[in-house]
């Protein structure tokens, strides 16, 4: 099965601290890892790194088995095409409707007529459980509204790598179940590869991908014993009995 996506040896530090270091991994379609961590451990600058959203101090990126440093000699714009990105703080523009923020990545870069933009739009829409929110705006969605709008948007160009920061954060409990259910619908129609920030434990068990934990510059596997708990604190006390 090829590569979508490859990371070799990651580090990061910023001043004379170090967030990370010796990461590398890689993902096919249909495969997924979950990262877990405290906060400020480094979770999301992993992830924007591996998004090219942010450089890294050491190490490479590869997209499709291409450096993401060639990539950008010559643009990100076609490459960025075929990538999703779900923010931690969702980022839906606040003047713009649920329905055209979700509509924004196919109208910027696909030549569609509308009634195929509204087509695709509302597909994405119901398979996030969104109904009846076409034309709110996001200042009128709840956190777990805006959350499905975000993967929602991330989702609509049928990318082949997925990145989410953390996509079940503020969500009650049915619409996180709900999220989840969709990411692994995705993951089972081998349609993209995903890396997920994650502290959800429902959620990385159910995902039943590679997980790992970063802690103290390094990740670790979790083991699937130490995911029998109910909270991710239960992950720490896990690992910590078992080392």
């Amino acid at each position: 099965m090829d590569e979508e996506f490859k990371a070799e040896d990651l580090a990061y530090s910023f001043g004379d601290r170090s967030l990370f270091r010796g990461i590398t991994f890689s993902l096919s379609k249909g495969q997924v890892l979950t990262i877990s961590g405290r906060s400020g451990c480094g979770k999301s600058t992993l992830l924007e790194i591996c998004a090219a959203l942010r450089r890294q101090s050491f190490g490479s990126v590869y997209w499709g088995g291409v450096k993401t440093d060639e990539i950008a000699k010559r643009g990100f714009a076609v490459a960025r095409q075929k990538i999703g990105y779900v923010f931690q703080k969702h980022a839906l523009i606040h003047n713009f409707t649920v329905f055209d923020n979700i509509a924004l990545p196919l109208r910027y870069h696909r030549d569609l007529p509308e009634r195929d933009v509204r087509r695709i739009v509302k597909k994405c829409m119901e398979e996030m459980g969104l109904f009846n929110v076409d034309k709110k705006f996001p200042n009128e969605l709840s956190s777990g509204q805006s959350r499905c709008a975000a993967i929602a948007r991330a989702i609509v160009m049928d990318p082949v790598l997925l990145f989410l920061d953390e996509p079940t954060a503020g969500a009650d409990p049915l619409t996180a179940e709900g999220i989840t259910n969709v990411l692994k619908s995705l993951l089972q129609a081998s349609r993209m590869a995903m890396i997920c920030i994650c502290n959800n434990v429902s959620t990385i068990k159910a995902l039943n991908g590679r997980a790992v934990i970063l802690e103290n510059e390094i990740v670790s596997d979790i083991p699937p014993s130490a995911l029998d708990g109910d909270n991710f604190s239960s992950i720490f006390s896990a690992m910590k009995d078992a080392s």
